[in-house]
């Protein structure tokens, strides 16, 4: 879902001056299953962890100066590109907002706009005939406005509105061109349409592949393309192959209330997966549940994780202890062993537990990267997970 990105006017007017000077311009292995996606899913880093951040708050990160290994906001510029990657030069740079609904919040209307029409004579403006009506004229909501969070309304776009496509195509374009972004984030997508009385699922979905495709041809790089699936795969899987991965927002959370289970069979579809873990918009951090999902994106090799607050304010710069583990290479697939799923690396061990508590035995001493214990044996308690580092 979205939530606000900081662009104040004084933003918006840098983007503009950068892009008119020139500066932005613009242990069983599983076969993969259908969707393919649309091509080998785009270099992500080699590291393990591999470290996200969805909608990112970026002078927290920046400020942070921790080594991320996926960013995605709205835009980011060249300095700021700049500064993420002198901390990890692998880094990737992902920026990008939607494609048929927009959220009625003044500095991100603004930004759209001004984004969309560079290099337009006329600029864009956005009409009431731009908006998905109901029957009765209303525009169809998606229920975001939150007077306890601030929060003001997103509306539905009509994906069959040649003037909205030409819109935020325009927008993508002028995103892509930009050398400082890596790729491409679409946020929020569904394939069940907002309104069925005023368009069908059918009708949505063949509409908003439609602006996809336009936004395809315009990627002659081969950019990363990732949407938000929302709970997972199973709600986007219509637009599989416009997209090289996905993210599982509010993952194992109350609101979406996917499991370990799916998310785990979601690492074999053969796209790049994001496992966003939060707290479930408390801002209460459960270090059980993130270190089950960070000990989840380490079972297989084409996963990702990141931990904010959740739906409703993304991008915090935390950073936990067990993020700056240095695991080296796996030494093979993730095998199940009781009621727990491990994976060897060359320096350590990692442990998830699910469901039940579960014991561990290694011939050696380790240690346990989140308390420090050192031991042959271990206790990881049902519903977490733990990196146990080998004693050199």
């Amino acid at each position: 879902m979205r939530t606000r990105i900081a662009l104040g006017i004084a933003c918006l007017l840098s983007i503009f001056c950068l892009l008119s000077a020139g500066g932005c311009g613009p242990e069983t292995a599983v076969e993969p299953e259908s969707p393919q996606p649309v091509a080998p899913p785009a270099e992500i880093s080699a590291d393990y962890p591999k470290i996200a951040s969805w909608l990112v708050k970026k002078d927290e990160i920046i400020a942070a100066g921790k080594p991320y290994d996926l960013v995605m906001s709205g835009w980011f510029t060249p300095e700021e590109s700049s500064m993420i990657k002198s901390v990890n030069p692998d880094a990737v740079i992902l920026a990008g907002l939607s494609v048929n609904w927009v959220w009625n919040n003044r500095d991100w209307m603004d930004f759209l706009l001004a984004v969309a029409g560079y290099g337009r004579e006329t600029p864009f403006v956005i009409d009431e005939a731009m908006y998905l009506h109901r029957p009765d004229g209303h525009r169809c909501t998606f229920g975001w406005a939150s007077e306890e969070w601030g929060h003001e309304e997103i509306y539905a776009m009509d994906p069959r509105n040649t003037g909205w496509a030409e819109l935020i195509t325009a927008f993508y374009r002028n995103v892509l061109e930009q050398p400082q972004h890596d790729g491409i984030i679409i946020d929020m997508v569904l394939e069940k349409s907002w309104c069925p009385d005023a368009i069908s699922d059918d009708g949505w979905v063949e509409a908003t592949r439609a602006i996809m495709a336009g936004i395809a041809e315009l990627n002659t790089a081969d950019k990363m393309v990732i949407l938000n699936a929302g709970r997972d795969i199973t709600d986007i899987d219509a637009y599989g192959d416009f997209m090289n991965g996905y993210l599982m927002e509010n993952f194992m959370g109350e609101q979406m209330r996917s499991t370990f289970d799916e998310g785990l069979e979601a690492a074999d579809s053969g796209y790049i997966v994001i496992y966003a873990v939060d707290t479930d918009d408390t801002g209460e951090k459960d270090p059980d549940r993130m270190r089950l999902g960070l000990t989840l994106s380490l079972l297989n090799d084409n996963t990702c994780f990141t931990y904010d607050f959740g739906p409703r304010d993304h991008g915090q710069s935390w950073w936990f202890a067990e993020y700056d583990i240095d695991l080296g290479m796996p030494l093979g697939a993730y095998f199940e062993e009781g009621n727990s799923y491990r994976r060897r690396f060359e320096n350590g061990t990692v442990v998830c537990a699910p469901y039940d508590d579960v014991q561990v035995s290694f011939d050696g001493m380790h240690t346990d990267a989140t308390t420090g214990q050192e031991s042959e044996e271990f206790t990881v308690a049902g519903g977490d997970g733990r990196i146990f580092l080998r004693r050199p």
